[in-house]
């Protein structure tokens, strides 16, 4: 009989041991999926807003181009219409010079046949008087003539001066045109080059949402523990939402909300910055409404330290197993409860039934918390009881 209790009592031991090792190794993997988690939820993060950034760039150039070809449109119709008007210039000016040329030929022909002799005669200093007569004629004409030639030259000086103020605003149209052309091209190849990472970071966007299901599970999984540990009532639909699969992302589930006019404590991350607050808000990326019943503290630095922000006792000390990582929660007067959840890890001797005082260290994180209050088992919007 006493061989079999120490045989006993050897295999109870043994059994013991292996149920430590095997509690040790899923501690050990728990921590490495929580890694994980962390460094996805970064990482994807950084690709929504990249996704969001690149996305108002494209459309900031595509306005830009819009302008640049409305631009280069209207210059060149300026364009043409005054290389239409300088065609039309020059074609005048060649009218004038044969006018011109027309006439000194006429007038040297006009010399050549009726005023010669008299010339001839004038210059010979024996005149007539029919040379006479002849050279006054040709005075007057001659007068005539340059007259009409001088006011046909003035013309064309006239016309000369139209044609290079054409020139010239052209030469200056044309460097514009050149310079918006430019930017055109460049605009266009920034455009391609932003579609390039559009596409390349639309395809994450199967990542984007296994991520969003993640934290919607966890999310889940932590109402389900608030409503079995009765901290908060069962919200209208809760049951019903998986299967329903919000067939209009527009519509959300109602949500109970308490009111507070008390004082305000401290914060649970000192230093910290509000990053995601209480209440609706349209997911970047899907553009569908979600209502956040908690609120979300970026960390100062990696390790912060997460303070409980009343004196009160612990409820819920332990691993969600999902996006939200370890989880605190903490039962106050009045019925209120405070969540701190995306812990890193738990301070020492923080579990089920530790009674915590204000200010008290419960726990770390890496990079940021989530926050929840609930007041008679309602949803608080913690930025009523805390100050930042």
């Amino acid at each position: 009989m006493k061989r079999i209790l120490i045989f006993t009592l050897l295999i109870s031991l043994l059994c013991s041991s292996s149920i430590d090792r095997k509690i040790k190794q899923k501690k050990k993997e728990l921590q490495s999926k929580q890694n994980q988690y962390n460094r996805m939820d970064k990482k994807l993060s950084t690709i929504a807003k990249k996704i969001i950034d690149a996305k108002a760039e494209k459309e900031r150039l595509d306005k830009k181009l819009k302008i640049l070809e409305k631009k280069i449109k209207s210059s060149q119709s300026i364009y043409n219409e005054l290389n239409r008007k300088k065609i039309a210039v020059d074609i005048e000016l060649g009218k004038l010079s044969d006018i011109i040329e027309d006439k000194q030929d006429k007038f040297i022909s006009l010399v050549a046949d009726k005023f010669s002799m008299a010339l001839v005669l004038e210059e010979l200093k024996q005149p007539t008087p029919k040379s006479v007569m002849l050279q006054e004629a040709y005075k007057v004409y001659a007068k005539e003539n340059n007259k009409e030639i001088d006011k046909l030259k003035k013309d064309i000086e006239d016309l000369n001066n139209k044609e290079d103020f054409f020139r010239i605003k052209q030469a200056k149209l044309q460097k514009e045109i050149d310079i918006y052309k430019k930017d055109r091209d460049e605009y266009f190849s920034k455009k391609s080059k932003k579609e390039k990472i559009i596409k390349r970071l639309a395809e994450d966007r199967a990542i984007y949402k296994k991520r969003f299901n993640a934290i919607r599970a966890s999310r889940r999984a932590l109402q389900r523990r608030l409503n079995r540990l009765e901290i908060v009532k069962r919200d209208e639909n809760l049951d019903n939402e998986s299967s329903k699969k919000r067939k209009k992302h527009s519509r959300i589930k109602r949500v109970r909300r308490a009111s507070y006019s008390g004082g305000k404590t401290i914060s649970p991350l000192e230093g910290s910055k509000l990053i995601k607050k209480f209440g609706t808000y349209i997911d970047p990326i899907y553009k569908f409404k979600i209502f956040n019943k908690s609120i979300t503290l970026k960390a100062p630095y990696k390790g912060s330290k997460v303070k409980s922000v009343l004196s009160g006792k612990v409820v819920f000390a332990e691993n969600s197993g999902g996006m939200l990582g370890k989880v605190v929660i903490v039962s106050h007067a009045n019925n209120i409860h405070t969540i701190y959840a995306k812990l890193s890890r738990l301070a020492p001797g923080i579990h089920v039934g530790k009674r915590v005082s204000k200010g008290s260290v419960i726990g770390k994180v890496n990079s940021s918390l989530m926050f929840e209050v609930t007041k008679n088992n309602k949803h608080l919007n913690p930025l009523k009881l805390i100050r930042l």
